[in-house]
Formats: C-alpha cells, structure tokens, sequence
C-alpha cells in the first residue's frame, strides 16, 4: 500500500511507465551497461524526475537484490548531478509491519519540502562523463605514462596467467595477492553491501593493494573482468568506478576484456584474439596443476613439498607465456609437470573425496571461503574442483549451442565466432593433456561437451544463467566415479547460482539418495565457526560411509 501513503497526503502518484520520456532518454553517459528493459525504465524516469520540478523518486528494492543494489546506485548519482535530487529508496522483504515505510516516506517528504524552501529548483545540469579517468595508448609498457596494472583474483592461478597475457600485450601487468580480511573490508566499505561477495572481494583487493602503499595511484590502473549479461559482473566495472572514486583514487582509470568498450573506458587498450589465445591454451595448464596439487598434498611424504612444486612450476608456465607466447607457456608447462613429477607421495590409502563447485570465486579464491580445501585437506578429505578452463569456456559452449540446436537467426559471423572460440578450448585441452600425462597421476579430464548431457532432465546444456548447467553436470559426472560429497559455494542472494545450485539439489538427491550436498552461503560477515559445523557433518558422514 505504499502509494496510498502518499495519495493519503495529497501527493500523486505516477508509475514509471507511466511517463512518456521513458523510451527517449538519453543513457549513453550511465555508468552501467544497460542490458534489459528494466534497467532502461528505471535509469530514464530517474532522469526526467531530476529534470522536472514537479517530480521526486521512489524506488522500491528487494532485501539483498543485487541488481537493484547497482541500480540504486546510479539512480543516486544521475539524480544528485542533474538536479541535486535525493531518492527515497526503500528496501521491503515479507515483514508487514508498515510502521517504519511510514516514517521514511514522511521524512522523505519532509526533507523535499525543505529542500525546495531553502534551494528553489535547480536548473537541471548534464551528466559528466563517469569514466573521467580513461586508458590511453600512453599509459602502455615503456610509453610517457606507464601504468602498472593490477590483477585482483578470481583464483591466483587466473590472476597470474591474465597478468602473463596483459604483458605480452605491451601492459605491465602483475598479479595482485589473494586479499583476505582487509580486501573484504574495503569491499564493505566502498561497494553497495547488497552487492555480491564476489564484487566486494575483487574490487576489495584492489583498494588494498592501493592503500598498503605498494603503488602509486598516479601511476596505477585496474584490470576488471567483464561479462555481458544477467550476472552482476556485467557491472563490476561500475562499481569498481565509483569505489576508486569514494575512497580517493579518481585518477586510477581501469581495463576490462570488454572489446566493445561502450563508455570508453579504456581507448589505449583493447583485449586480442591472440591474447584470448593464450589464456584459453593457459587454463586447461593451470587446471591440470591444481589436479595435480590436491592429489598429492594430502598424501605428500615431505610437508610443503607439493605446494612449492606448484608455486615454482605455475611460475615457471607464466614466464614462459611472457617470453614465448604459447610456444613458451608449453615449455614451462613441461617443466612444471617434472617438478610435480618429484614430489613422494604415498596414495595407497586413499581419503574420501569431497567435490567442491558453485560460483567459480568462491571455489577458487581462499580468502574468499576461508581456506576451505585446506580445512578440508586437514580433516583428512581429498577434494576435487571444478576446472577453471570450464568456466570461461561456457559462455562460448552455450552460445554455439543454442546456434546450432535451435536455429537461431544470427549473422554468419555471429555463428562461427562461437564455433571457433568452443573449438579452440578442444584444442588448447588436447595441448595440454599430451603434456601432462607424463606424469602418472594425470587423467585428461572428460570435455565439457561429454559431461553436459545428463544433467540435461535437471538444467539444459543450453541454459546460460549464472553458472548454468556446471554445477549439475560436475555432481553427476564424479557422482558416477563413487563421489559422494558435494560442496556448493554460493555467494550469499546470488539469483542465478540459487536456482542453479541449491535449486537443484532436490532432484540429484533423487538419483544419489546416499548423497551428501551441502550448499553454503557466503558474504563478508559469515561466520567461521557456522562454516565449520557444517562443514564437520559432512566430513563426519564422509569418513563413516568410507570406514
């Protein structure tokens, strides 16, 4: 009833499609990449009621809703450039208790009386351009205005084969540490707390390496993964924005793989085929040493000797795609799997083993989930992890897919691109793999296009929200191998990865009724101790079925 509160008082009430300027307004200088009709009507109607002097804003979000988090976001700062407006944003859940919604929609109301008292109507102002600080050809390796550009991380690995890729693309780029508490710290402090852990962690870690010191703004940018669709990290870029801004860093400007770069954002640098290469050929390498890592560190006969094989080889894989392109990365990759080669181990009594998958930064980075492969490792289970290469090849597997299963009506272009990205990971795994094996731990693992298929009856290989059919599809898959615990990490309202995640749990428990799933949620203030509990059920139950 929250119109009548307003109606009670004299005040019309209009809705936003309601207003004829909706589908005329000029978006091109949001800070978001507007992807749906939604955010179009609410970002247009937030500029003509800053513009009209008639006209206040409410905007009405869901608790922990983290579209509307980015949303709220910029509502606020289209409406305080243009006119020096305040909206009323009001956060509502199932509670109908309508006493508090009474005293904010009074107060808002008294706060625009006083404010056109003392003020009057300002003339409404254009926007500034909200990427104020751009990437130019100068700020490139060796150029007048060199930048160092950090690489915040999605798992350290990843960070480190992008910050490789960057440089043999003329960045200087160098792979930030995996931040811990102080990263999630300014994560809360600078980025909407709607917003997903993901964002908060990333964009977290990049203001600390800023604060500790070690960088000179002036001399700094950010490189920021993007993605153009229904997840929130289409924009992480925004956010990233206007947390450099809020916490003193305006200067900093900030890369992103994004080749169309629809704001300008980065003019000097835009992501190459050639470079979209090398990290696709490097993935499958990363993986196959991460599989490699956790066989043998819970089994390794000299403490710390697995670790520091893969820290040297990973190192020695990435120096080698800086020096000689893919040719070099499979040079250091052979290396690497002889060092893996030396480490003792002793698997003649195997632990049970506990699969790990969900929203791909919470499987991968430790900061982010506690250290839970070492928690787990240390309460005698052996894990197993979803593949890097899988996750970034998905996007590219699905839109092929539905091309080619359902006919859609795309250009030529449109069509092969995705046909020759999908290929190129069959390529870059078969790469792998006939370098790995020389080591007898390795098996090539099943391709995604294998394992897809009988998760079809629970979610499509063609559905492409959130982490889409992997998280399924990677249960079912080791499900058929004798795994039997299952671990989904999912950051706390994340929509997608709820329907695809914990949504599905029901109906694999159909399949594997001795199954163990256990879905656990993530954000800045989880608690360790919760974690923990329920993480011991599991690894009780694992080791009684096992004994």
């Amino acid at each position: 009833d929250l119109p009548r509160y307003f109606t009670d008082l004299g005040i019309p009430v209009l809705t936003a499609d309601s207003l004829p300027q909706i589908h005329t307004a000029d978006l091109s200088l949001s800070l978001l990449d507007i992807v749906n009709n939604f955010h179009a009507r609410m970002l247009s109607t937030a500029l003509e009621a800053a513009r009209s002097p008639y006209l206040e804003y409410v905007q009405l979000v869901n608790f922990n809703c983290g579209h509307d988090a980015y949303l709220s976001d910029e509502i606020t700062r289209l409406m305080r450039e243009t006119a020096g407006k305040v909206p009323l944003v009001l956060k509502v859940d199932e509670s109908d208790i309508a006493g508090p919604l009474r005293i904010r929609v009074r107060s808002f109301i008294e706060t625009v009386n006083t404010r056109r008292r003392e003020q009057g109507q300002r003339k409404p102002q254009p926007l500034r351009d909200p990427y104020h600080s751009k990437f130019t050809p100068s700020m490139r390796a060796g150029g007048p205005q060199e930048k160092t550009v950090l690489v915040p991380n999605t798992s350290h690995a990843f960070s480190m084969l992008m910050a490789a890729a960057f440089c043999g693309q003329g960045l200087r780029a160098v792979s930030l540490p995996v931040g811990r508490a102080d990263a999630i710290r300014l994560g809360k402090q600078y980025v909407h707390n709607d917003i997903c852990f993901p964002c908060q962690v990333v964009i977290g870690e990049a203001l600390a390496a800023l604060e500790s010191g070690a960088y000179d703004p002036d001399n700094t940018a950010v490189a920021m993964g993007k993605y153009i669709g229904d997840c929130r990290l289409t924009h992480y870029t925004a956010l990233l924005r206007k947390a450099l801004d809020d916490a003193g860093y305006p200067q900093v400007p900030i890369i992103t793989n994004d080749d169309a770069d629809s704001h300008n954002v980065h003019p000097g640098f835009k992501m190459s085929l050639l470079t979209s290469m090398r990290i696709a050929y490097g993935l499958p390498m990363i993986d196959a040493l991460e599989e490699l890592l956790r066989k043998m560190r819970p089994y390794e006969l000299v403490p710390g000797s697995a670790q520091a094989a893969f820290d040297e080889g990973l190192r020695l894989t990435m120096d080698g795609l800086k020096e000689g392109g893919i040719a070099g990365m499979k040079r250091g990759f052979a290396r690497a799997i002889g060092l893996m080669r030396g480490v003792e181990y002793d698997r003649s009594t195997l632990r049970p083993r506990v699969l790990i998958v969900g929203e791909y930064l919470l499987n991968f980075h430790p900061g982010s989930n506690h250290d839970i492969e070492r928690y787990l490792e240390d309460n005698g289970m052996e894990v197993v992890e979803a593949r890097m290469t899988d996750v970034i090849r998905k996007t590219y597997f699905y839109k092929d897919a539905q091309v080619r299963e359902y006919g859609l009506d795309k250009p030529f272009s449109y069509k092969a691109l995705f046909r020759i990205e999908n290929s190129i990971f069959d390529l870059a795994h078969s790469t792998a793999d006939k370098i790995a094996c020389a080591h007898p731990l390795y098996e090539p693992p099943a391709r995604m296009q294998d394992i897809v298929g009988a998760s079809d009856p629970i979610i499509h290989h063609t559905f492409d929200a959130g982490e889409g059919v992997l998280i399924p599809a990677e249960i079912l898959h080791h499900a058929q191998r004798g795994c039997r615990a299952f671990i989904i990490l999912q950051p706390f309202g994340c929509l997608p990865n709820h329907v695809v995640g914990r949504g599905i749990t029901k109906k694999l428990k159909e399949l594997y009724p001795d199954a163990q799933i256990l879905p656990l949620d993530y954000d800045p203030d989880v608690a360790h101790a919760n974690i923990e509990n329920r993480l011991q059920m599991l690894i009780m139950d694992a080791k009684a079925k096992r004994s």
